[in-house]
């Protein structure tokens, strides 16, 4: 069984929708399946950026002014999940870059030949448009602190390294990723997307799980 999921792709392409969807699954198999993602590593390291080297507040959230926290982050998160991982346990670990290859540099070996990676597809005209209804909702319940700024939409998180490879081949895109991967087209939103993303996990992902 593996003890760590890999959950990939920019803001708004789905990844608390299939999480949602696996974790209904592996709970019926009696397996516990926390989520973890580097905005929790990246807040403890901001909070103690009193004087806003790192960082600056921006649209609710924030926004980082130095790219190395990311990958501090992503080191943090790394050493927590291996500190964690259980029998009857799969940790599902939930980022964005716009370098994947780069950010798979900051988890070490043994964690990633334990893994699954989850890369979700869906354009970026799609996933802007449901970040800015997140947004919208979220302004209003008064609970924006996890909300991507919409210009960081536009600029970093505008394509990436997997995408680029996906759009020309898949099969080059097997060939760089650090682990075994599954790619799940998430473009179709609503109860029809779900349903899509059902099937495909049924059919695709859980079976590599075990």
């Amino acid at each position: 069984m593996k003890h760590f999921v890999f959950l990939l792709g920019r803001p708004g392409c789905g990844k608390s929708v299939v999480y949602k969807i696996i974790k209904e699954i592996l709970e019926k198999k009696e397996i516990y399946s926390p989520r973890v993602d580097d905005f929790l590593t990246l807040k403890e390291i901001l909070a103690r950026d009193k004087e806003f080297k790192r960082h600056i507040l921006k649209d609710g959230g924030f926004a980082v002014t130095d790219w190395t926290v990311v990958d501090e982050a992503l080191s943090d998160l790394c050493k927590l999940v291996k500190k964690e991982k259980a029998d009857k346990k799969i940790i599902f670990i939930e980022f964005a870059r716009d370098n994947y290859r780069h950010a798979f540099e900051n988890f070490t070996k043994d964690v990633l030949d334990d893994s699954l990676i989850l890369y979700l597809y869906s354009t970026f005209e799609e996933c802007y448009k449901r970040n800015v209804a997140r947004f919208q909702k979220a302004k209003k319940d008064g609970h924006d602190d996890h909300i991507v700024p919409l210009d960081l939409m536009k600029t970093y998180y505008k394509t990436d390294d997997y995408e680029q490879v996906y759009l020309k081949s898949e099969k080059e895109l097997m060939e760089i990723v650090p682990a075994k991967t599954v790619v799940l087209d998430s473009t179709v939103s609503g109860e029809t997307g779900m349903e899509n993303l059902r099937k495909q996990i049924e059919k695709e992902v859980i079976n590599e799980l075990f």
